[in-house]
């Protein structure tokens, strides 16, 4: 256990020190978790399926759209003891102006039982990602411009941790650990071009009304490198675990809004709408962001006996 912890210990400290761009990102980042952490794989009771579009800066031609579907898989949480595992996939689209990157990765992450309240999930993603350029930037007296073949296809590696109970959570994932130079044999993208790794850190906490009827959940997310830190404060409050409104300010860019549904037990769908406060804002460069998830699993009282198995404190399919 010492050295499983060391080992995630020291590869968060290498992705952190790394310079970096910013990789995609989220306003609503606890319904799309598992997207941005694979030590959320398997947390969720049963099979759950995602499905999200974010279409960020419509104001700007070519601006950043990203698409994404996934699906996660939990077995042995029914009647477990000390851990139980689960599995996953996650495919996303992504471009911004010329460029375009497509990924798809499996996961998989075990869940440990840290105490009587606190559960860990270790978790790792590993796949492929397509990264290209559009020919249009074409140009035979430029060395970073002169290649026709535009694309490269890289290995991605995604090591996440997740600590969580029924009520807390806290999780750290580091994107573009390893592979991240756009270069495939003669083909290569700019000139020693490189994604540089990206750390997420996100954490949590639910507040629930005497009477159970409204659940408060503030929450922080930060997107950093050493360079260019985004913080995202989160806030949601939910009805019933039916109806959810939320605000969210991201650091010198945006203020978002955010509604979410929970229809019958087991869909839920949610919107963003991201009004920029940043100089893009004389371009009217707001964003629009919609997710939805399906589980078949209708009822969740296998897992709410006191002594089961918790279950992330967000908006829980």
């Amino acid at each position: 256990m010492k050295k499983l912890f060391l080992f995630f210990i020291v590869i968060f400290s290498a992705g952190s020190c790394l310079y970096s761009q910013q990789n995609v990102q989220y306003t609503q980042f606890m319904l799309n978790d598992y997207g941005l952490n694979p030590g959320v794989t398997g947390n969720s009771r049963g099979i759950m399926f995602m499905v999200g579009r974010r279409v960020q800066w419509s104001g700007f031609e070519n601006a950043p759209e990203t698409n994404f579907a996934s699906v996660t898989y939990a077995f042995g949480k029914k009647g477990y003891k000390r851990y139980w595992h689960g599995v996953g996939a996650y495919i996303e689209q992504d471009k911004t102006g010329i460029f375009s990157n497509k990924a798809v990765a499996g996961s998989y992450a075990i869940h440990l039982k840290a105490s009587s309240k606190y559960y860990l999930g270790f978790g790792i993603s590993a796949g492929l990602k397509s990264f290209a350029a559009t020919n249009s930037i074409y140009n035979s007296e430029d060395p970073a411009l002169m290649n026709r073949e535009n694309k490269v296809v890289i290995p991605e590696i995604t090591p996440g941790l997740f600590l969580y109970s029924k009520k807390l959570f806290a999780g750290i994932s580091v994107r573009n650990l390893y592979g991240n130079r756009l270069k495939q044999g003669d083909r290569t993208i700019g000139t020693g071009s490189r994604l540089v790794p990206v750390t997420y850190f996100s954490v949590g906490r639910k507040f629930v009304s005497p009477g159970y009827d409204f659940i408060f959940v503030p929450a922080l997310q930060v997107q950093t490198t050493i360079s260019l830190p985004v913080a995202n404060f989160n806030c949601m409050v939910y009805y019933r675990k039916r109806v959810g409104l939320g605000v969210t300010y991201r650091m010198h860019d945006a203020v978002c809004a955010m509604v979410q549904f929970r229809i019958f037990s087991n869909i839920v769908v949610g919107f963003a709408y991201d009004y920029t406060i940043s100089k893009f804002k004389a371009a009217k460069a707001n964003s629009t962001e919609i997710m939805a998830g399906f589980s078949p699993v209708m009822s969740n009282e296998n897992y709410d006996k006191p002594d089961g198995a918790a279950d992330c404190p967000r908006f829980e399919l």
